[in-house]
Parts: C-alpha cells; structure tokens; sequence
C-alpha cells in the first residue's frame, strides 16, 4: 500500500476521494473513513474503491460514547496498525482524537504527513474564540457534568495529540496563518509547507449559467430600499452570532435584512439566537434553518449586499469561496483568514469598518469584484488542484515540492 489515508466523513474527504479516483492511481490508495453515529452519511464505502467506514459515538450520552470508543480501540485497532505497518505513506485528514489514538506509538517505515482541517488544531490551543455575549451565551447552556467529561477526554487525548505531533514528518495547511499557531504551540520535527488540496465545492460554469427552473418566492430575500447581509455560515457558536447581532442593533442606520445561515450546530444555541435575532430586528431577521439544495442556496448569495464572517479563526471556506467568485464584498475579523486572503490579492474588508460599509463611507467598487472572481476562478480550478495534489505525493517521495 502506498497511500493509507484516515478522513473523516465530511463533504470535502468525498471530493477528495473522487479527485483521486479519477486523476490518479486509485490502486495506490486506501482509505479509513471515521463517521460519526447519527450524522449525515457523505461517504457510502460501495460507491468507491478501497475504502471502509468505521463508526462512532460522540453524543453526549457518557455510556454509549464510552462503549463506542472501546471498541474502537479494541476491535478496529489492531487491524488498522496492522494496514499502517504496510503503507509506505500515512496521511491524516484531520488528527481527530480517535486518529491521533490510533497513530500513538506507531513505529514503522510509513512517513506521516497532517493536513490540518482546523478543529483539530483550534482545539487545542489557548485561541480565544468567542466575543464577550457569545461567551456568557454558552456558559449559560453548558451542562457542567458532560463538560467536565468533555474537558477530561479532551485532556487525556491532549498528551496523546502532543506526542503524535512530535513524530509527524510533515504538516500542510491551506492557510498560512494556521502553520504559525501550529509552530508556536507544538514542538515536532514536521516540515510545513501551505497547500490546498480540496476539490472547490462549487461548479464555476453551473454558477455562472444560473437556473434552469424556477425557485419558490420565499427564497427572494432582496427587498428594494434594504441592503441584504449574509450573518456567518453555519449554527456553530465559532460564528459569534449574537456578539454580531448586537452590535448591528446599535447602529443607527438600520437599512438591511439579515440572512443567517443555522442549518447545523447545537440545537440549543441556534434556538437562542434565532430567539435573539427576532427580538431585535423582527421579520428583518430571516434564519436558515434546513440543508438547501446547492442551487437555491447560490441564488441567496446572489442577492447578498454583504457578508459578514465574526470568527475569530479560519472558517466557512466554501462560503467564502463562493462569495469571492461571485465578486461579493466580504468583510471578516483580522484573525480569521483575513491576511490569507489579502496576500492572495483579494479585495476584503475588516470589521473594524462595518459601520463605515454600511453607510456606503467605503465602496466595493466593480474593478475589486471582478478582480476577486478572476483570482478565484484561478486559485479554485482543477488543473491548480491537481498540481498541489501532486505536490504533496513529490513531497512524501523525496521529489520536488511545487
């Protein structure tokens, strides 16, 4: 085996594997799927070659996670270090716990390369995620006996997590602001290189075509006289939701809707900031609460004015991805993927201006949104995915990285 890669099961491992499968030896590669129980099955192990899907616990119900996990590192274990001991490489999507127990100790011949998601590095140093009202928020609604399970499971993997790192050969990471935090909070001897090797999640032409049927009105959110903002891009409390939505209460000018996309996240949090949401603004406060099918979902960001991204880490890639291929303005904290973004030549904006956006003292003109479909268009093709997958296949053969 030449390639064995662990993944979990989310939509970008399934792009992943299909750019595999049809622009590489697919012989050459075996895959670990870890799913969790319950959660929307993106990887179905008989629509593709050499894979398996081992599944999980991590609900917040002590006994079946715990029965979950003991199987996992009893029964699954010994045959997966057996598959490791016959790889010549070993590259992790994602250094889950799980992940990172199965790898601890490991001895062989197999480099290891980490492809850092994000969660799997935010949550484990001291990064300040969440703003002030967002913090009281959560700290109302924590459950103090499965967090203090919580807090020790994620304690005990932390010493596994540290000691798996050490030993790694290489890590990447789509963002170079995610390497800086790795290298100042993990000693490794990893070599770390920035690339991107998800497939876009968005098909350009399909974008640009638009629709061929007709979509139900209550997907037409634009309203003439009102500015229409985008509010973060999922219902995890990363999003700073009511830090964002109180400060957009206190401004005087109040010409806008609110979009907010919550169709996943803690069902508890996304009911109190729905809650919140409509004791401010009312009918301009307009939250989504169901998965949308990819095309009326480009129709809602077609009609934005302005997204607004109040994490204070890297988040909502798709989102932004496509919002920058529509030549939408964005405007994100400076310790999100702001200065990522930049440095790739892309027109956005701080928070720290919104108010002056809002009033229009700061123009997102047509020469900046053309210019960010075109870097998006060329960062995001098909031929670029290719290469930087090849980079990383060079790298773990000792031949030149690109």
């Amino acid at each position: 085996m030449k390639y064995l890669h662990f993944m979990m099961d989310q939509f970008y491992s399934r792009e992943f594997i299909e750019q595999i499968q049809s622009s590489f030896k697919i012989e050459e590669h075996y895959f670990i799927i870890v799913k969790k129980k319950n959660r929307k099955n993106y990887i179905i192990s008989e629509n593709y070659q050499n894979i398996e899907v081992i599944t999980i616990s991590r609900k917040k119900k002590i006994l079946e996670f715990t029965l979950s996990h003991i199987k996992f590192f009893t029964m699954e274990y010994k045959r997966i270090r057996k598959m490791m001991r016959q790889a010549e490489n070993i590259i992790i999507h994602n250094l889950t716990e799980e992940i990172s127990g199965i790898l601890f100790g490991f001895k062989g011949k197999a480099k290891t390369l980490w492809v850092i998601w994000g969660g799997d590095l935010y949550d484990y140093i001291p990064l300040n995620l969440y703003d002030h009202y967002t913090s009281r928020l959560l700290l109302k609604l924590d459950n103090r006996v499965i967090s203090g399970f919580i807090n020790f499971y994620y304690s005990f993997f932390y010493e596994i997590k540290k000691a798996v790192i050490r030993r790694l050969d290489y890590v990447i990471s789509a963002y170079k602001g995610d390497l800086t935090l790795f290298i100042k909070y993990f000693k490794t001897r990893a070599e770390c290189y920035t690339q991107n090797i998800y497939p876009n999640p968005v098909d350009f032409k399909k974008l640009d075509a638009g629709l061929s049927y007709s979509i139900d009105k209550k997907y037409y959110f634009k309203k003439k006289g009102y500015k229409l903002l985008l509010l973060g891009n999922s219902g995890g409390s990363t999003n700073n939701h009511l830090d964002l939505l109180i400060r957009l209460s206190e401004m005087e000018e109040q010409n806008f809707r609110i979009i907010c996309p919550l169709s996943y996240g803690s069902p508890i949090y996304i009911k109190k900031i729905i809650e919140k949401g409509k004791t401010l603004f009312g009918d301009r406060f307009v939250p989504l609460l169901e998965f949308l099918k990819p095309d009326i979902y480009f129709h809602i960001l077609k009609q934005i004015d302005l997204a607004i991204l109040y994490h204070n880490r890297q988040q909502g890639q798709g989102n932004i991805q496509i919002l920058t291929y529509l030549g939408k303005p964005i405007c994100m904290k400076k310790t999100s993927i702001f200065f990522h973004l930049k440095e790739r030549g892309v027109s956005v904006f701080s928070t720290q201006d919104l108010e002056r956006l809002l009033l229009n003292e700061i123009e997102f003109t047509e020469v900046m949104s053309k210019k960010n479909k075109k870097i998006a268009s060329q960062n995001l093709s098909v031929k670029s995915l290719i290469s930087s997958i090849e980079s990383v296949f060079n790298l773990l053969e000792n031949r030149k990285f690109r």
